[in-house]
């Protein structure tokens, strides 16, 4: 039975007839009614289905990182940020013995016009710092040194990973205490760039492994360049989508991680 919105003259939600009415984004919709809903169940449908969900549940852990830089670029596609994120990696993707295989190095947490980083390399002192510098406009594209870099710290083994709060692309380094546990193995580093305007770069990667020194390059000195720009700072408030797996932390801050919600109480459609 189709119920009826905003009075006699709005949209409706339900079945009428051959029409299907709902509503998304705040906004009434029509679809037209499926003849039959088919559901085969070939063992390569079911395939695809697994993946998919383990794609999603992949999506769930690092879902911090990816409603911060996919949300605004997934509604205006008229998606949800979790379904852009399993859109935009399918090259990252493949299925191994039934099992989800990701090809990190491919990983995109963000899309956008922003002129990106490059990250250059990643060091381990007092046991649990972890510094990460960074090339600030390896593409020499029209940036602004008062971007804000964002860094995404994943522990494949924990499951987990956490956001810092961002610096300026000026800085060329970021520091920060690392949580329990993810010292003791590989982690891949992801970072984002996002103007003033709410817009973000695509992501630049690094892999760490503190069991592996050739893998991390010692830091850099910091930039001293003279920067003459008066632009104010993007906002540090982060979008309020969605629980975060930690919460962001700043240079000196060892955040507390938490086990990653079941990707099935969340509502991704």
């Amino acid at each position: 039975m189709a119920k009826i919105g905003n009075g006699y003259m709005g949209g409706f939600s339900g079945s009428l007839g051959p029409a299907v009415g709902y509503q998304w984004n705040g906004k009434w919709c029509l679809r037209s009614k499926p003849a039959m809903v088919r559901n085969p169940r070939t063992v390569k449908q079911m395939e695809h289905r697994a993946l998919f969900r383990q794609q999603v549940r992949l999506a769930a852990q690092m879902r911090w990182a990816v409603t911060t830089a996919l949300t605004d670029v997934a509604r205006e596609s008229g998606m949800t940020s979790y379904n852009l994120f399993v859109s935009l990696n399918q090259q990252a993707f493949s299925q191994v013995e039934g099992e989800l295989a990701v090809d990190w190095s491919l990983l995109q947490l963000s899309v956008g016009p922003v002129a990106p980083v490059s990250l250059e390399g990643a060091a381990l002192s007092a046991g649990d710092r972890l510094e990460v510098d960074f090339e600030r406009n390896p593409m020499h594209l029209s940036s602004s040194a008062f971007d804000q870099v964002w860094l995404y710290i994943f522990s494949p083994s924990l499951g987990q990973g956490f956001l810092t709060t961002p610096v300026y692309r000026r800085e060329r380094r970021i520091g920060v205490v690392l949580p329990t546990g993810f010292a003791d193995g590989e982690l891949h580093l992801y970072a984002f760039v996002g103007d003033r305007q709410g817009r973000f770069s695509p992501t630049a990667y690094l892999h760490f492994a503190p069991e592996e020194p050739d893998t991390a390059a010692a830091p850099q000195g910091s930039d001293n360049h003279d920067i003459t720009a008066d632009i104010t700072a993007a906002s540090d408030a982060l979008p309020a989508v969605g629980e975060p797996d930690t919460a962001p932390v700043s240079a000196d801050a060892a955040p507390t991680p938490r086990e990653p919600d079941d990707p099935a109480q969340l509502s991704l459609w």
